[in-house]
């Protein structure tokens, strides 16, 4: 009564189950690293950037530590694909119908198999087992997402990144090979974006898997050895993709906190925190001759007797750690 049709659908959730953890691991290692960042730059105050234009001060810690939640996040939602990958189909046979073989075999079967594997391994409806790969179809769908995430926050990093002189450069990303075969000196942030280039890979994957899943028909989809090639492959790329970037580029982040400092003055968006001190009319001024002058201001507050500089200092940093902000679009 053995058949491929439910013992090939049976290995491809066995073997996705077996590299789940790996993919979790290497997210949390991540999200650990992005945590660590948080803590240490979580004084350093920076320009916020909304539309990629100048905002209203944050931190770089908060910047790291939404990096952190954000893949926290993807590692749950990994996780909670797991007990549907443990259903499985083995004694449906041919068309899920058990013909030819024993009626305790499903469930024998399913017992050996959390032995071997110490996953919690169930018989599932045999007929929708070979039919649907709703499980397999949510588990690309949850891989996917972490690569857009993974795509923004690398997108993220090189652009702080930029520079050295003539970019954002707010921080600095190890070198890991010499970045130019013309121009002596030039660092490329290659991890992330070595990172970049396989998450559009595990999109590809992800599209392929989609218009595999919903080609079964009738009692089997014969897809299957692709959708799992492909499922394997985006687990695997991105596993190791993720280790190799933080092991030799996040951890060895170094942050400028004078250019940081440096933007955050001379920000014309820091007016928008005059307006609960001085009022709307007052602040709207600063601002307009800080724009005209180009001098930052928490200089000219301090020259026209506003605010002292120490004080500017102090509700910038309280603005950036988000006390006493107010709300409003920008």
């Amino acid at each position: 009564g053995q058949s491929t049709n439910d013992t090939i659908p049976t290995a491809i959730r066995l073997a996705v189950l077996a590299k789940l953890p790996r993919l979790v691991d290497a997210v949390h290692a991540m999200a650990a690293e992005f945590s660590r960042l948080a803590e240490r730059e979580k004084d350093t105050v920076k320009s916020g950037r909304t539309h990629l234009q100048d905002a209203v001060p944050t931190t770089l810690g908060q910047e790291f530590a939404g990096y952190a939640w954000t893949l926290m996040r993807c590692a749950a939602a990994l996780d909670a694909v797991r007990p549907a990958l443990c259903e499985i189909g083995l004694g449906g046979s041919a068309a899920g119908t058990g013909l030819n073989t024993s009626p305790d075999y499903p469930a024998r079967a399913a017992a050996e198999l959390a032995n071997l594997t110490n996953e919690p391994i169930r018989v599932g409806q045999l007929v929708a087992q070979m039919q649907s790969m709703n499980d397999l179809a949510r588990l690309s769908g949850e891989i996917r997402n972490l690569a857009l995430e993974l795509t923004r926050i690398s997108n993220d990093l090189r652009l702080l990144a930029s520079g050295p002189r003539t970019g954002l450069g707010e921080i600095q990303l190890p070198p890991v090979q010499p970045g130019s075969s013309i121009m002596p000196g030039k660092v490329n942030p290659v991890m992330f974006e070595m990172l970049n280039q396989v998450c559009f890979q595990v999109l590809g994957q992800d599209a392929a898997v989609s218009y595999m899943v919903q080609a079964g028909q009738m009692e089997l989809n014969v897809m299957m050895p692709a959708l799992g090639s492909a499922l394997f492959d985006a687990m695997d790329w991105l596993t190791h993709a993720m280790n190799a970037a933080t092991e030799k580029n996040l951890k060895g982040i170094v942050v400028n906190r004078e250019r940081c400092a440096f933007f955050i003055h001379q920000s014309v968006a820091l007016a928008t925190l005059l307006n609960t001190q001085i009022g709307y009319n007052q602040a709207a001024e600063v601002a307009k001759e800080s724009e005209k002058s180009g001098r930052p201001v928490r200089d000219i507050v301090a020259e026209r007797g506003l605010m002292s500089a120490a004080d500017f200092d102090a509700l910038v940093l309280a603005a950036a750690h988000g006390v006493g902000s107010g709300g409003g679009a920008g």
